[in-house]
Order: C-alpha cells, then structure tokens, then sequence
C-alpha cells in the first residue's frame, strides 16, 4: 500500500474520484496505485505532480510502496 499516497488524499480531504477527475486517470487505475496493486506509470506521477503543484522530492515519498 502506498501510505503516503491515501495520507496525502486524506489530509487534503479529497476523494479518489476527486483526485481522478484533477488528473484524468479512471477511479480503478487510482485504487489499484493507492493500494499498491500497480506502480503507476511515468505520466500518472507526472500528471499527480503537475494537478497538486507537488516538488520531485515529495513526489518520491507519495510513490513509495509501504
């Protein structure tokens, strides 16, 4: 499960729908990156960065698989 990820969503009281309609992914593909099902390709991290105003260091903790 990627902790940091549902912690960021949480603190900034987004939904997963929330997040998916900022970014343009589909709700699925979010949950399974979320839970740590699937690693995210390069433009879904890029994508995340760019909607949220995320620096490459935080970006790097919010990717971690825990």
């Amino acid at each position: 499960m990627r902790t940091n990820l549902k912690v960021f969503r949480i603190k900034h009281q987004l939904s997963q729908e929330e997040i998916c309609r900022r970014i343009g992914c589909s709700r699925a593909t979010y949950a399974a990156i979320e839970n740590g099902v699937r690693s995210g390709r390069m433009k879904f991290w890029e994508d995340f960065a760019q909607a949220f105003a995320i620096p490459p260091s935080e970006l790097w903790e919010l990717s971690k698989d825990e």
